[in-house]
């Protein structure tokens, strides 16, 4: 898949301001001969944060560090990573907001002073063994080299103030129109010398929800079929991968036809609880990756009360059960 992700700005499709805003970061950065300021960017999985991290790490001719947030458990970790850093890499922690406060505070002074304080256990187990009382913690102060700390989060409201309020940028992606996925899919099928006709481009882009990864992913799929075919891309070919994964010409899966079959069923307002029971999936699976689409799309709105259909959802069902 790396082969696939873009390597300069110039490549990279789609997201328009935020290019501009990480073209005009990059070209200060290399005249002051310092790394990009630390970035955060926001917005839903699959609109290209990671890949923007390491367009970032090329441009600043730095190494790229991956983490996720949710996997680092503990300060040891996270001072471990730091300490690897050389002048402009890029540090980049993908579900930000998912970090313990604990190792989240590591950052605090290394964003901000490029220095980390760590503590001396070696040298505090020493003083418990022996039978010293120790109140004080020893520890050593390290200094950092300039570097780039760019944080992704799909929960910008879940990213506390203090951590928040140190990076210099807030960055918003959002979803990609049509015309945008049509191009990521023709770049990508070109990349993978898989012949695709426009029209087919335009039907994968259309099913792809507003999201690069998801576009590449049906991409994907309609050349695994297309070679067990042994033929070319068709339109006839197109609909038998779509149906074979449940997925209708509005990107939706059988999930979120279930969605909208329980509000319309009900004909109530219905909470994320009440939905995420009856589909037998988790609330979080509900918010965080049935409902933001859906709402996008303008098949649910959210009341006070709850979700709703609208009536284009009605419509849409009516139209599958014809």
């Amino acid at each position: 898949m790396n082969a696939l992700r873009p390597a300069t700005l110039d490549q990279f499709v789609g997201q328009e301001s935020v290019r501009r805003i990480l073209s005009v970061l990059i070209a200060a950065a290399r005249k002051r001969n310092e790394p990009v300021p630390h970035l955060l960017m926001s917005g839903p999985p699959g609109l290209g944060k990671t890949s923007l991290a390491r367009i970032v790490a090329h441009e600043m001719k730095g190494r790229l560090t991956e983490m996720v947030g949710s996997t680092v458990k503990q300060v040891s970790d996270m001072s471990h990573h730091l300490l690897q850093l050389r002048p402009n890499d890029v540090l980049f922690i993908d579900e930000i907001h998912a970090l313990p406060r604990k190792v989240e505070e590591v950052l605090y002074g290394a964003m901000e002073d490029n220095a980390i304080t760590v503590e001396q256990r070696g040298f505090n187990d020493l003083m418990r063994q022996i039978g010293v009382a120790h109140g004080d913690k020893s520890v050593t102060t390290h200094r950092l080299p300039p570097f780039s700390l760019l944080g992704a989060t799909t929960k910008l409201g879940s990213v506390t103030a203090p951590l928040r309020a140190r990076f210099r940028q807030v960055i918003e992606l959002r979803p990609y129109a049509v015309s945008e996925l049509q191009r990521i899919v023709t770049v990508t099928a070109e990349k993978l010398q898989f012949a695709l006709p426009e029209e087919i481009a335009m039907q994968i882009a259309q099913r792809s929800r507003g999201t690069a990864r998801v576009a590449v992913s049906h991409l994907m799929w309609l050349r695994d079929v297309v070679m067990g075919d042994g033929g070319v891309a068709t339109m006839e070919l197109l609909r038998q991968a779509f149906e074979l994964k449940g997925i209708d010409e509005n990107g939706l899966g059988q999930s979120d036809r279930e969605y909208l079959h329980q509000l319309i069923k009900t004909d109530e307002a219905l909470g994320a609880d009440t939905l995420a029971t009856a589909l037998g999936e988790s609330v979080e699976t509900v918010t965080d990756s049935i409902e933001p689409y859906l709402m996008q799309s303008g098949f649910v709105q959210r009341t006070s009360r709850g979700r709703m259909a609208t009536d284009k959802a009605r419509e849409l069902l009516k139209e599958a059960t014809a």
